[in-house]
């Protein structure tokens, strides 16, 4: 296996970039569709991305770099590689970054009964090109399907997701307004206020609960701790 260059315009930031607009669209929505609240997370630097087919994903995002790792139930591999030999070739802090870090969220039970990763494909990437020891078709195929509206520019993605979640125009723009602060000052205090909130709306306390959780996750407060109490 030896890493190739996916893509030379994608990078670390515009994968994170879009990860994090697909998570903030989640974040609104998932207040009236809490039965989905597994679909996208983050913990510290990792997002994660799940289907309801059993595909699952995490992306870890650095200084230098972002690791990517997925499995996917529907298409396993013929050779049955193992996780770390995605990362051949790779520089010594991505294999460092995979094995304390991104492979963490993709245990998997064998059948003799030990735990330890398993992924279908892996990539990583860094403020110039994203690269794998997959090609592109191959990539797609083993789980990188989950990140399709995550790749995309991000007034394209926005309309994927306003038809994907059937947003109003008021949800949309509340999306958008979201998304600039967030990228414009990633760590800086953002606090959504109760007019935001009620634009949000949720028909029950656990669609509450899930978007606030969905929010946080992101470093994003609410101005008003009575909602969905």
């Amino acid at each position: 296996m030896k890493p190739i260059v996916l893509n030379s315009r994608l990078n670390k930031q515009q994968l994170w970039s879009g990860c994090l607009l697909a998570s903030i669209a989640h974040a609104i929505m998932v207040a009236h569709y809490p039965e989905f609240s597994y679909e996208h997370s983050w913990d510290g630097d990792n997002y994660s991305v799940v289907d309801d087919s059993g595909g699952r994903g995490t992306i870890t995002f650095k200084e230098n770099y972002c690791v990517g790792a997925f499995r996917s139930e529907q298409d396993t591999r013929p050779d049955m590689p193992t996780a770390l030999d995605f990362f051949a070739g790779a520089p010594r802090e991505v294999v460092e970054l995979a094995k304390t870090e991104t492979l963490e969220y993709l245990l998997d039970q064998r059948e003799d009964g030990t735990i330890s990763p398993s992924i279908t494909t892996a990539f990583w990437g860094d403020h110039e090109t994203m690269t794998s020891v997959d090609h592109i078709v191959g990539l797609v195929q083993y789980g990188g399907y989950l990140l399709d509206r995550q790749l995309m520019e991000p007034e394209t993605a926005i309309e994927s997701w306003r038809d994907y979640y059937d947003m109003t125009a008021e949800q949309v723009n509340l999306l958008k307004s979201i998304y600039e602060r967030k990228i414009s000052n990633p760590h800086g205090s953002i606090v959504l206020s109760r007019g935001e909130l009620e634009v949000i709306g949720a028909e029950s306390p656990e669609g509450w609960r899930e978007s606030r959780t969905s929010f946080e996750e992101m470093g994003i407060d609410w101005e008003d701790d009575s909602l969905g109490k």
